[in-house]
């Protein structure tokens, strides 16, 4: 009887002064009407990767490598390397499921009720404020993913040798059928032009070429050095690097804090894939400050309760974001995380308040 008294006076005295109450949304029943829902902000690291896929092309006569040059160092077989180069890190926002709450207005307040926006999504902005603030939220349409995903392939060609460009020697005997030029004489008609080109090269810098135009001896030394290096790569190979964008979004946990989460891996490949895929891991690891050690949380029997007059915010912690792959640390930021946070409650009375829309936190009070 007793209880049943206590709970009559906290409705009755909710009914003659609360301007609204503030319902945790999964607590809110069909019959309550004349509220709104809002939501809190959580947070959504968005990952950059700059990657780095390295092509190798064998040459047409690597096989005359050894034979013709002397080297071991050439491309042996066509492959594919990839390698992450960098990560950005930076934070978006979305609305939080988990942090929805109702609030319902009492119409009978002699009170004038206070002004609550909310965003497009239902987020909260602001109560007692006539207008939108104007401070902006960092969504995922802030960054312009689309098209980070296309490579930009560098085009892959040899230097061809045609046969016409052979001449073998003659042979003496007319009953023998035509010298077949083989790839190995081409080979050998490679070498030459490689030597042909350094002797020139070598003649351009030490003077024993006359150079009509002294300005044009740089060009003349470039260009020789180049067609060098096309005869060389038919042995050893060319190697193309081409460079990509892979964006991953993570939506940190409440039970992630102080954690390493993996998220992707690495394969040498076929470069970012999924978690089921082969190669190195790629994990993001969280390390929460303790800024908020002293502050306590509220309890769940609050958290659930109907609060008159009162508002339920954010205070977000402080946390090390690094990334890495294997033990090796790719990149590492501090950011501020909602979700890692605590969640605490704000009286609304004679209260002009403002939230910062990427955390939930209260930013103004204005009395």
């Amino acid at each position: 009887m007793k209880k049943l008294f206590l709970i009559l006076s906290l409705i009755a005295s909710l009914s003659l002064e609360a301007q609204f109450v503030t319902t945790f949304a999964k607590n809110v029943t069909e019959t309550q009407e004349d509220g709104i829902f809002y939501y809190l902000p959580r947070n959504i690291i968005r990952l950059e990767f700059l990657v780095e896929e390295t092509d190798y092309y064998i040459g047409p006569y690597a096989e005359f490598a050894s034979k013709l040059m002397g080297i071991t160092d050439y491309i042996k077989e066509n492959k594919k390397e990839y390698s992450i180069k960098s990560v950005d890190i930076q934070l978006v926002n979305e609305i939080d499921p988990n942090a929805a709450y109702f609030i319902s207005f009492d119409e009978k307040s002699k009170e004038p009720l206070l002004n609550v926006i909310l965003d497009d999504d239902g987020l909260i902005l602001s109560i007692g404020y006539e207008h939108e603030p104007a401070k902006p939220r960092i969504l995922r349409t802030s960054f312009l993913d689309n098209g980070l995903n296309l490579n930009i392939n560098q085009e892959v060609s040899f230097v061809e040798i045609l046969d016409n460009e052979i001449e073998l020697e003659d042979d003496d005997d007319e009953s023998k059928s035509p010298q077949k030029i083989t790839k190995e004489d081409k080979a050998k008609y490679a070498l030459e032009k490689i030597s042909r080109a350094k002797n020139a090269y070598m003649d351009l810098i030490t003077g024993d070429q006359e150079v009509p135009d002294g300005n044009t001896l740089p060009f003349m030394v470039e260009n020789l050095k180049n067609i060098e290096n096309e005869y060389v790569s038919l042995f050893k190979g060319k190697v193309v690097k081409n460079t990509s964008y892979k964006v991953l979004y993570i939506t940190p946990e409440e039970n992630q804090i102080n954690a390493s989460v993996s998220i992707a891996k690495l394969s040498k490949t076929d470069g970012i894939v999924e978690l089921n895929g082969k190669g190195d891991m790629i994990k993001i690891q969280f390390e929460r400050k303790n800024t908020l050690a002293n502050i306590k949380q509220l309890s769940d029997e609050t958290k659930n309760a109907s609060l008159a007059n009162k508002i339920f915010y954010r205070m977000p912690a402080e946390s090390d974001v690094k990334v890495l792959v294997g033990n090796n640390i790719l990149a590492e930021k501090q950011l501020t995380i909602s979700q890692f946070g605590i969640i605490r409650t704000m009286s609304v009375k004679n209260n002009k308040i403002l939230f910062d829309p990427n955390t939930g936190q209260i930013i103004s009070v204005i009395r």
